[in-house]
Parts: C-alpha cells; structure tokens; sequence
C-alpha cells in the first residue's frame, strides 16, 4: 500500500509538470504571436514610411524639373543669349557649405554631375524626405562646358545620358539621394561607406550609388537596382519635356529678332527701268524665293525660281551665287579720254576679276573728268538672303609703274533680271559700278597713267541673317538662330507677287492674294514663318512629306496659316487635342495689321 501511494504521488507530480510545460509552450505562442504581430506592425509602418518618403520626394523632384525647364526658357529667350537652350551647370564644388550654395558653376566639363542648382533655378533649398539637398546630371551638349564654347540646340537635338539603358533622350536627371547607406559590392555597384561631410567639395559617391556613383561620372545611370543596397530616386528631364518651352521661347525671340532682320534683307526695288536694287524705296519688298520642301536634314537650303512656300532659301552665296559670264572688260564711259591698254583676268578662278591697263586724257580738254566702268552679272541671287558689299567693287589709280596706287571713290547701280535678257537669267543682278580717274595735268602725271578695276563674286554676299558669327543685323545680334541650325526648323510661306516672279513690273501682294493668318477671309500677310517644332507621334524622321513636318492646314500649300491658340476654333481645323506644336511667325504685312500669334501658347 506504502508503494501504491507513492506512486500515485508521482504521477501526480508528473501531471502538475507536464500542466506547468503546456502552459510555459502556451506563454511562448503567445510571446512568439505578440512578437509577430510588432514585427509586422512595425514592418508595415516602415513600409507606410517609405512610401510618404517616396511620394514626398516625388513632389519636390517634379517642382525641381519644372523650374529647369522654366529657366531653360527664360534665358533662351532673352536678348543677347546666344545659347537658347542651355541647361545650367551643377553647384560650383567650391560653394557648398557656403553663402553661395545653390548657385551654378559658370561651366562644367562633360558628364557633368553635382548638386542641383537651386539658387540658380529661383528656388528655395530643395531637400530630399531624409532632409538631404537634390543631386543633378545634365547631359554633354546641353549645359557650357567652357568661356568660349558655343551649342547646337534645336528641336531636332537629342540627350546624351542613358537612364536605365535608354539613350538619346535624357537631358538631365534630378536625383533624391536619401539617407546614408553602405553600399555593397554587386554587379553594377561598388562597396562605398558614404559619409556627409559639411565642408569642402562634396563626393557623389557619399550621396549616390551603384552606376550614378560611377567614377569618372560617365553618361550612363539606373532608377533602381534590385538586391543592391540602393535608395537613389531619380527624375528624367527629357528632350520632350524641355522642347515646348523652349520652341515657344524661340518663336518670340524670332518675332522679335529674325522678323525685323528678314525684312531688312527684302530686295527693294525703285520704279525706274532696269529695276533697280535701292536702299530703300516705297515700293513693296521682293523676297527671295522658298526652299523647294524636303527633310531639312537634307536640305542645301537654296530657294528655286517659282517657289513659294519651302524651306528657309538660307544657303550661303559662296557656291551658289556665280557669274553668269566672264565680266565685260573696263570701258571709259564719259568720252573724255581713252584706255590706252589692258589685260582682264582672272585673279581668282570665278570669283575675283581684274582689268589693269594704261589711260590717256582727253587732248582736246585735258581739265574733262574721265570715268572707267565695269560690269558683271550674278545668277541666283534672287534665291537666298542677300547684300551688296560695295567695298568689294575696287578702282584704283596710279602714276605709271612703280608709283604706290591711290584709291578711287566708286559708285554703284545693281538691277535685278527677269529674264527676258539674255545672258541675264531670271533672278539675276547685274552690278555695274564705275570711278572719275584722276586728272593726269592735274597730277601732274605727264601724259599717261595706270589704272585698275576689280569685281569680286563676294560682292554679292549673305545677309547678316545668315551669319554664325556675333554680328548686329536689323538691331540685334541674330547669329544664335543660324548657328543653332533653327532654320532647319521652320517653314517658309511668301506671297507670290512679292517674289521676283513679278518682275518687270512692280507688285506686291493684295487683298486678293497675300497670304491669310487666322482669318479666311482677310489677306494681308507678305512673309511669314512657321515653327514646325519637335516631331509629334503622327511624324516622322527623317521627314518624309510635309505632314510630317507642319500641320494640317498649315500644310495644305493655300494661304492660310493658323496658330490654335486656346481661345481659337474654328470648324475647319481639327478638336484642340489633336497633335499640334505648330508657332508662327508674322515677318511682314500690309494694313490692316493682323493680330499677332502667341507664340509662348503651346
């Protein structure tokens, strides 16, 4: 009985342990539950926090870009710049920490890479969720990388970084650093313990990771890298999301400047017979024909006899422009003496001609002016953007050999051709330019003396229109428009009796056929230009019909052009979502004065 009892005490003492393990496995699923449950409360609050970060970083990345595009406008279209379309430089190194933080180096070199200029931009200090400033790369081609470097920006340039492995449509990125992290070794990433020092020149590699962190900076940069340690968010700054500021911004600057300019390069011809090119007259203006249209990538730009809507006639003289023959020989044209001798030449093949002989006075009355005179005509001159330079017209005279020569005051007449001349073809001038040779008695000279004449073919030359140099044309300097290759750009509409195709008479468009802006019923516009701006989805590239190029009714080769403004509808002309990036430019007109485009409206 003894035993029976003390093992019934044991298996009671067993049970009391096997009740006081279950409780301890239940106090330990619910420990482990608990614990779950913080973890993943924890967890998903972090991950609400990533989340508001991000979407707060997103906020202050797409305020950054639309203050870069905003800038790139503003400067584009101010006077003077001659770089419409430049991307300011990352913060100059030397200013971080300092009272100019935020304020652009002047110029970087290529691949540049650096804090976002903010002061630059008009901005306030822009910082990332982990309260860091943002971080900017701008793309080789679109930001001055030196005192004197010059770009080509136009609506046809493309970006030059890659974001994710596709190029050529990146112009810049704006990039939200986030907090410090170790980065690890891995495929596109090297280690790098970053560090945020206060002063002196910030390292990309403490702020960025993996291939934005590349060194040297090169053109190439991710948005993610999956199993990478990696919390850069980045923004693209696209050649599309740049252009329609920058197209407009261009559009006024050529209603201001290239308008005036184009109309200071009209033919102006007085009312006499030859028609004669004049300085200025009351006449209606001749311009050059059109650019037969093709895809202006193409294009030699040179305009073509009976055109009149094209492409820019911007081709320069050199080349196109030539004598239609050999030039005539000097002639003494006031009978007042004679050429004794002379040999005509050529000093350069086909573009500088001379005459150099030996004249003698009048007998009969010495004291009688003689004048000598030369003559040449140049073909295609109606085709493109001219000037005469008179300094290229040259009379000279001397005491006989080896006396110094003295130059003589020349005088001018150039007349446009219709044609009906031969020898004179259509679109032709004939320069004729003439000097008084010095009175040998006079000079005391004896009896005979030497003279010379010179042409050059360049004394039919481009108008400063043309030029890619810094040059005043019409009151401001225009070389930013041809050096940018804008010309490529724009589309090209004169009215027809305001081209040499009115020769000989004296016309000028009417009521009845100038061209129309807006307006079906009211023409009044001479000359006006078209921005055909950056390809829309309908277009292509290379450019292959003129659809591709302008849009609907500015395409349809009538008179009338349009500008869609918001306000502007009309049933003849598409819903106002569909394509259309078409800006105009009015260069010349008749009363009464039209309304002018908004070229700043998308």
């Amino acid at each position: 009985m003894a035993r029976s009892g003390s093992g019934a005490a044991v298996a009671r003492a067993a049970s009391r342990r096997a009740q006081h393990g279950q409780a301890l496995l239940g106090l330990l699923a619910v420990a482990v539950m608990v614990f779950a449950y913080v973890l993943t409360s924890r967890l998903n609050a972090a991950s609400q926090f990533v989340a508001l970060d991000r979407e707060d970083n997103a906020k202050v990345l797409a305020r950054a870009k639309q203050a870069l595009s905003g800038y790139m406008a503003q400067q584009a279209a101010l006077p003077g710049e001659n770089n419409p379309g430049h991307l300011p430089c990352p913060e100059a190194p030397a200013n971080f920490g300092t009272a100019n933080e935020g304020i652009e180096a002047p110029f970087c070199a290529s691949q540049a890479v650096g804090r976002l200029p903010w002061r630059t931009l008009g901005l306030d200090k822009l910082v990332d969720a982990s309260g860091e400033p943002l971080w900017y790369a701008v793309s080789n081609g679109w930001h001055r990388p030196s005192s004197s470097a010059t770009l080509t920006i136009n609506s046809e340039s493309a970006g030059q970084l890659a974001l994710d492995g596709v190029a050529n449509d990146v112009v810049a990125l704006i990039i939200a650093p986030g907090p410090a992290i170790t980065a690890q070794a891995g495929t596109g990433c090297t280690a790098w313990a970053q560090s945020r020092p206060t002063s002196g020149a910030p390292d990309f590699r403490n702020y960025l990771e993996c291939e934005n962190a590349n060194t040297p900076a090169d053109a190439s940069f991710v948005s993610n890298r999956a199993g990478q340690t990696f919390n850069d968010q980045v923004l693209r700054v696209t050649v599309a999301d740049v252009l329609p500021a920058l197209e407009a911004a261009i559009a006024e600057r050529a209603q201001r400047e290239i308008a005036p300019a184009l109309r200071n390069a009209a033919f102006v011809l007085d009312s006499n017979s030859p028609r004669r090119w004049v300085v200025s007259s009351s006449n209606p203006p001749i311009y050059p024909y059109a650019t037969p249209f093709g895809d202006p990538a193409a294009s030699n730009f040179q305009g073509a006899a009976g055109t009149y809507q094209g492409l820019l006639p911007f081709a320069p003289s050199a080349g196109f422009v030539a004598y239609a023959a050999t030039p005539a020989d000097a002639v003494e044209t006031m009978g007042n003496g004679t050429i004794e001798t002379q040999t005509c030449s050529w000093e350069t093949a086909n573009e500088v001609y001379v005459c150099e002989g030996e004249y003698k006075k009048d007998s009969v009355d010495p004291s009688l002016p003689m004048r000598i005179e030369m003559t040449a005509t140049f073909t295609s001159v109606a085709m493109g953007f001219r000037s005469l330079d008179p300094a290229r017209l040259q009379a000279q005279a001397r005491n006989v050999n080896p006396n110094p020569w003295i130059n003589l005051a020349v005088n001018y007449q150039a007349d446009m051709n219709d044609g009906g001349t031969a020898g004179k073809p259509h679109g032709s001038v004939t320069v004729r330019f003439w000097a008084d040779l010095p009175n040998i008695p006079a000079m005391g000279w004896g009896t005979k003396a030497d003279f010379l004449v010179r042409i050059e073919r360049a004394a039919i030359d481009d108008h400063c229109v043309l030029s890619t140099a810094a040059v005043a044309c019409a009151g401001s300097d225009t070389s930013w428009f041809a050096r940018n290759q804008w010309q490529r750009s724009f589309y090209y509409a004169v009215a027809q009796t305001n081209t040499a195709n009115v020769l000989p008479a004296i016309g000028g468009c009417d009521s009845t056929n100038c061209l129309r802006f807006n307006d079906p019923a009211t023409r009044n516009i001479r000359l006006l230009l078209v921005l055909a701006g950056r390809r829309l989805d309908t277009q292509a590239r290379p450019v292959a019909a003129l659809s591709d190029f302008v849009e609907y009714q500015n395409g349809a080769l009538g008179t009338l052009y349009e500008q869609r403004p918001a306000r502007y509808t009309r049933t003849s002309v598409p819903a106002l979502n569909a394509p259309w990036n078409d800006r105009l430019v009015l260069v010349d007109w008749i009363t009464p004065a039209p309304t002018f485009p908004l070229a700043s409206l998308p």
